[in-house]
């Protein structure tokens, strides 16, 4: 008897300690990562560089690339039997692009939507070079949410 009142005093303690710390977590708000930098896009130099690297691969088709402040973006487009060497691919033209550009936070796809989204991208860039930086970063930040899954 003892140990059942003991229990039914303990037990609903241990409940209220615990939900005071949810509370406590859900009251805080998140902080937010603002983006008062400078946006600067790097087309014509570090892009087109990486194109090219890319580019070299013996089993890509086509290449895409983006590049925004210290971040690289680049698609591959890669066809038929050359598919069934997607992750190899990736990892050999990332390798590539980590020896050429060691700063950069690099991010390289073979998904085909992905591919398609930074040829528009790049291709919006060389139309337009007076473009609003800040919808090329935010796009560039999607597609790059997107590569991770």
């Amino acid at each position: 008897m003892k140990r059942w009142l003991t229990l039914c005093i303990i037990f609903p303690l241990l409940i209220a300690g615990c939900s005071s710390l949810k509370e406590e977590s859900k009251s805080k708000p998140p902080e937010t990562k603002k983006t008062a930098q400078k946006i600067t896009i790097h087309q014509n130099t570090t892009a087109e560089t990486a194109k090219k690297i890319a580019q070299q691969h013996p089993r890509v088709d086509e290449a895409a690339a983006v590049a925004v402040n210290d971040e690289l973006s680049v698609g591959l487009n890669v066809s038929n039997v050359n598919r069934l060497f997607l992750k190899s691919i990736r990892k050999e033209v990332f390798s590539a692009l980590r020896k050429r550009f060691p700063k950069h936070d690099i991010h390289v796809t073979t998904d085909s939507k992905i591919f398609k989204e930074l040829q528009q991208v790049a291709s919006s860039i060389q139309k337009n070079p007076t473009i609003d930086k800040t919808k090329v970063h935010q796009k560039l930040q999607k597609i790059n949410d997107d590569m991770k899954g």
